[in-house]
């Protein structure tokens, strides 16, 4: 029962010195008597230095890494991307060593102002656009020197770099940008670069509004410039596009557009103005949303895989158009047609009988003339007055008459047959009936066939460029 009584008080004084132990390693520890200050040390080494290319017998060697703290957006127009990084430089120079000096430390932090009195290797990002060193407010810097001579220093930069942009998979693309280090004033006899064993660490997960940061490779280089070769270290960065934006915003509108065009087909032919109104919103609908999704993009001249979507929506919405005047003109045809035989049967209701039968050819006319029977008033012993047609015969080109007509008995028959002769006939520069139209078509069966084929024709478009473009994104290798 005792001992149960003190294991409280015991965890207590474990916890007590445990806590007293951490502040004490948080506290600076105190140089003892006779070692130099870190400011007395810096006066002495700098002031027998000379700010040169460190004594080697080899050249410098020069180790690169990078943090990436933050990604900024992927810009299409501008064809770059900006990033945070922190960038860190670490080399060797024995003219900076202090390992003979009594200091009570092995490393000094080193204030800025002394970075431009000692040599680096000025490595520079050379694709950059721009590049800036943050201040917040004075600049990240910092400058760690060891005692036997090693230089440590880390920048906190923001990279405007630029990418290598190929968009004939937009919206299904993968892009990559690229980082470029070198050093600006040494060639590689002087000066070599390496990358650390971890090169690139990402601080956090990288993830932009429209890419997915899904990959990142290092490589080095040798180049060969007019004044010797030159190292230069490479950091890829690979982006793959997120597009489910343009699924809502392009794909999906353009769906139930190219639907509603389909509308027009279940409409009655007569009804021209409802289809055309339906037709052309559609194609200025779909135009609208292309160039909405254009003005985003660089002007590049090859074709993307959202201009063969969006050709295409065009060209369906355009054949509707298409079968729209082909459904408009069958009808006219036909209403041609009907409108022929209706004035044909209408005169040759209206001919103009005698007798209620037409006289024969044989018996009327000669030389190729025509019979037309006249009036000749007789009187007979009664009084009365008789008429008697009697036929007169006249060539084609003049007509003899020996006497006025009688308007009751005039018969004409045509010069080939007993058919009668109309009126329509006998109308100079009168048109045939039309001929050569597509009567046989009905624009109902043309509706039919469209509302059916074009579905089919739309659906096929679909199967084949899902299946172009989205197995290439699945088959790509980040390796």
């Amino acid at each position: 029962m005792t001992i149960m009584k003190f294991i409280p008080k015991i965890t207590l004084l474990l916890l007590l010195l445990f806590v007293h132990s951490s502040q004490a390693k948080g506290k600076r520890r105190k140089c003892p008597e006779g070692a130099w200050s870190e400011g007395k040390i810096m006066n002495t080494i700098m002031s027998n230095y000379t700010k040169m290319l460190p004594e080697a017998e080899d050249s410098v060697q020069v180790n690169i890494e990078i943090h990436v703290q933050d990604m900024g957006s992927l810009n299409e127009i501008s064809s770059d991307f900006e990033i945070d990084i922190l960038f860190t430089q670490l080399w060797h120079d024995s003219a900076l060593s202090f390992a003979h000096l009594p200091a009570c430390k092995r490393n000094i932090t080193m204030e800025t102002r002394l970075l431009p009195k000692i040599w680096s290797p000025n490595t520079c990002m050379i694709n950059s656009k721009r590049t800036t060193v943050h201040a917040s407010p004075s600049e990240n810097v910092m400058v760690i020197l060891y005692e036997n001579g090693t230089v440590w220093i880390n920048h906190r930069l923001s990279v405007k770099s630029p990418c290598n942009l190929d968009l004939r998979q937009f919206p299904f693309d993968t892009q990559t940008c690229i980082l470029i280090f070198e050093s600006y004033s040494h060639n590689s006899e002087e000066v070599e670069l390496h990358w650390m064993e971890e090169a690139v660490t990402l601080m956090k997960p990288i993830q932009l509004p429209d890419f997915d940061m899904v990959h990142y490779s290092t490589k080095k280089e040798t180049l060969l410039y007019p004044n010797g070769y030159w190292d230069q270290l490479q950091v890829t960065f690979t982006f793959k596009r997120r597009y489910g934006f343009y699924i809502i915003q392009a794909y999906v509108p353009t769906y139930l557009t190219i639907i509603v065009s389909w509308v027009s087909f279940c409409m009655e032919p007569k009804a021209l103005p409802a289809r055309t109104t339906v037709g052309i919103s559609s194609l200025l609908a779909l135009t609208f949303q292309f160039g909405n999704i254009l003005k985003n993009l660089p002007r590049v001249s090859y074709v993307k895989a959202m201009d063969v979507w969006m050709l295409g929506c065009i060209s369906f919405v355009f054949g509707t158009m298409v079968e729209l005047a082909f459904v408009c003109y069958i009808s006219r045809c036909q209403n041609s047609v009907r409108n022929a035989e209706r004035r044909r049967e209408r005169m040759r209701n209206s001919q103009v009988w005698a007798n209620g039968s037409c006289r024969t050819r044989s018996n009327g006319y000669a030389n190729g003339g025509s019979i037309i029977s006249h009036y000749h008033p007789t009187s007979n012993g009664n009084g009365n007055n008789n008429r008697q047609d009697t036929p007169l015969v006249t060539g084609r080109g003049s007509l003899h008459r020996n006497g006025p007509p009688s308007p009751l008995n005039l018969q004409m028959t045509t010069f080939d047959s007993e058919i009668p002769l109309t009126f329509d006939q006998m109308r100079p520069g009168s048109p045939p009936p039309p001929s050569g139209c597509l009567a046989r078509f009905h624009p109902e069966a043309v509706d039919k066939f469209s509302i059916v084929a074009f579905p089919l024709a739309f659906t096929m478009f679909n199967l084949v460029y899902w299946w172009h473009y989205l197995s290439q994104t699945f088959d790509q290798n980040y390796q």
